[in-house]
């Protein structure tokens, strides 16, 4: 097949004959009506304009992105949410998640090149009382759980309730504050339920300006722009407001996981009480009179619904079967029994179960919880397992801090009238504690090599904040290295 060669394009025998790149104007390529390439120059403002679009399928400010019908919207919200309050690998799951970043350490530090600027310390101070004081209507943990909602839906939107920080004396919540500088704060961070969204208020370039949102028990739409809101996905998946679920690769696993629990619970149901079969004349099983069907209809109702409990029993016609000359038999006409299956099942349920659960957490990276039963290898082999777990939260982590710095910081400090010189940022702190054997084994090995590592107080500050330790004072800030130092 032969290759042509486009308008303002070289063949590979011309490109690698081509030492130097030549100089061509800024030109802009699109598709005419016809399927041919159209060029022309383009000004330097047209650099400043988007052309592309991301490629989520979002249409009339719903997204289609799902090519699963089940999984789309409002019905994939709520499978979503059946996973997460249904299962107890997800569950427990999603419990170690949400305890483990809630007892992260958060922080509010000035920015780069400002750590030692009183005046940076300041404003540092006042973002920190505005989320982490508890000078708000609900704790900065309670804040942490609903914002984590975005990992089995993929995103979480909150709507923020600014206030006058006037003090504490103050009667209305729209200026009550631990504080009295007159500052303006946050009120609140209050989530709006991933199942009350209508539909987005986005733009074909996948920009959002907000949402419009249907409460569950009043029926008027009600629209919160993104100037009041805090928006966090996962991930931005090619410009889909929506992000995407950590649970949407563990559908299948659980789907087929929730289908056998249920089989076998009602074959369980059915092998302990045994089979319902009821014994009638064929007579009457095969008649086509009104009065036989609907006999045969009731006895095949009986055996479909019967449930063992405290209230289970039956009456039966108690006739016999009638012999030739008109002496009765010892065999009912009609009769029930439960029938009892030998041996053992030829499918290992529990064995597939298993699996499918092992697949559920190692989509949300959390197969190490699997480790150490059955045949899924030593608990010990699970370190680095749980190593790439934390790492996993800490990008979770550091999705939230970065959302606030980029979304609501920045408007806070706009709303004051602050310098952004001084705009702060907030940071996470470590997931996991510090192995302090590992730490100091390091530091050891690096002094055997001769390496100085003390006195040096910025590494003794960076030792004693990863271990735990207190900072030290700063009156005695040497008296530490030169104890050492005499003995």
């Amino acid at each position: 097949m032969r290759r042509t060669t486009l308008p303002g394009q070289v063949s590979k025998a011309q490109s690698n004959a081509t030492t130097a790149r030549p100089t061509v104007p800024l030109q802009s390529q699109a598709f005419g009506i016809n399927g041919d390439y159209e060029r022309a120059p383009i000004s330097l403002e047209d650099l400043f304009v988007e052309r592309g679009v991301g490629g989520a399928k979002v249409r009339t400010g719903r997204v289609f992105d799902e090519y699963l019908p089940q999984l789309q919207g409002i019905r994939g919200y709520r499978v979503y949410r059946e996973m997460y309050d249904s299962d107890s690998t997800i569950g427990t799951i999603f419990t170690a998640i949400k305890n483990l970043l809630k007892a992260v350490e958060w922080q509010v530090v000035p920015p780069e090149g400002y750590e030692e600027d009183e005046t940076a310390a300041e404003y540092a101070q006042f973002a920190r009382e505005v989320f982490l004081s508890n000078d708000m209507e609900h704790t900065w943990g309670d804040f942490l759980s609903d914002v984590l909602s975005m990992l089995p839906y993929g995103w979480s939107w909150f709507e923020i309730v600014y206030k006058r920080r006037l003090g504490p004396e103050q009667a209305d919540v729209e200026k009550k504050s631990q504080y009295d500088d007159g500052r303006i704060g946050i009120r609140k961070m209050v989530i709006r339920s991933q199942e009350t969204l209508w539909k987005w208020d986005i733009e074909e370039n996948g920009d959002v300006h907000g949402l419009w949102q249907r409460p569950p028990t009043v029926g008027d739409i009600r629209y919160i722009p993104k100037e009041k809101s805090l928006h966090f996905r996962t991930e931005p998946n090619r410009g889909n407001p929506e992000g995407r679920s950590i649970l949407r690769n563990a559908y299948r696993a659980w789907y087929f996981l929730k289908l056998i629990e249920e089989v076998e619970a009602i074959a369980i149901e059915r092998e302990l009480n045994g089979l319902p079969v009821v014994y009638i004349p064929s007579a009457i099983l095969n008649s086509s009179k009104p009065k036989d069907i609907a006999l045969v209809n009731k006895y095949i109702a009986m055996v479909r619904d019967i449930k063992f409990n405290h209230q289970t029993g039956l009456v039966l016609e108690s006739d016999p079967f009638v012999n030739e000359d008109g002496t009765y038999t010892d065999v009912p006409r009609v009769k029930f029994e439960l029938l009892n299956s030998g041996g053992s099942r030829a499918i290992d349920t529990t064995k597939a179960k298993s699996d499918y659960k092992y697949d559920i957490a190692r989509t949300a990276f959390a197969d190490f919880a699997v480790l150490g039963s059955g045949e899924r290898g030593s608990f010990a082999l699970s370190k680095s397992k749980i190593d790439f777990f934390i790492r996993v939260l800490e990008g979770w982590a550091n999705i939230i801090s970065d959302t606030i710095n980029c979304q609501e910081m920045e408007r806070l400090w706009k709303l004051n009238g602050l310098p952004f010189e001084y705009l702060p940022k907030m940071r996470p702190g470590s997931v996991a504690p510090e192995d302090i054997e590992e730490l100091t084994t390091a530091l050891e090995k690096l002094s055997r090599t001769g390496m100085p590592l003390f006195p040096d107080e910025k590494l003794e500050s960076h030792v004693r904040q990863r271990m735990g330790f207190p900072e030290r004072e700063e009156d005695t800030a040497g008296d530490l290295v030169t104890d050492l130092n005499e003995e």
